[in-house]
């Protein structure tokens, strides 16, 4: 089974829908994330993803999850979804081989900031969803298809 750290956004947690998903179906651990704008949680909380990515195959950040995520030092594979990488001043480490998961319709982090990412590291950007949360069943089927690597 692939393993998988899942870090959630501002508000959300270890027991979200797409925490619990990624915990039905993946080997995924899912650490608690401060719920926090400061700097310092977020430096704090990217010390323990990166502590965690040594393990994984995948990581996988949903908004400020997402920041951090393509933040991390770390050559696993990044799945993010709506990332909130301005929001948060994270400085994106990707690749080509990473994704980024996004609703155009998204009314708390720009689909164009994401646009912007995959110009910048030529990752894959995928339109999913009906807003920021990536819940609907369409965003979590695709969230589910990228974990396991399908194209």
């Amino acid at each position: 089974m692939k393993k998988v750290i899942f870090c959630h956004g501002k508000e959300g947690s270890p027991n979200g829908t797409k925490a619990t998903m990624i915990r039905d179906n993946f080997d995924g651990i899912i650490p608690q994330m401060t719920n926090s704008y400061e700097l310092i949680d977020f430096l704090n909380d990217l010390v323990v993803v990166e502590e965690l990515a040594g393990d994984a195959e995948v990581l996988v950040g949903s908004s400020r999850g997402g920041a951090l995520v393509c933040q991390a030092r770390s050559k696993v594979r990044k799945v993010l979804i709506a990332p909130a990488w301005k929001m948060f001043g994270a400085n994106p480490i990707l690749t080509r081989h990473d994704v980024i998961l996004h609703c155009k319709a998204d009314d708390r982090v720009p689909y164009e900031d994401s646009v912007f990412l995959a110009n910048m590291f030529g990752c894959q950007l995928i339109e999913c969803g009906i807003d920021h949360r990536m819940s609907c069943e369409d965003a979590i089927t695709e969230i589910k298809k990228q974990i396991k690597g399908n194209k």
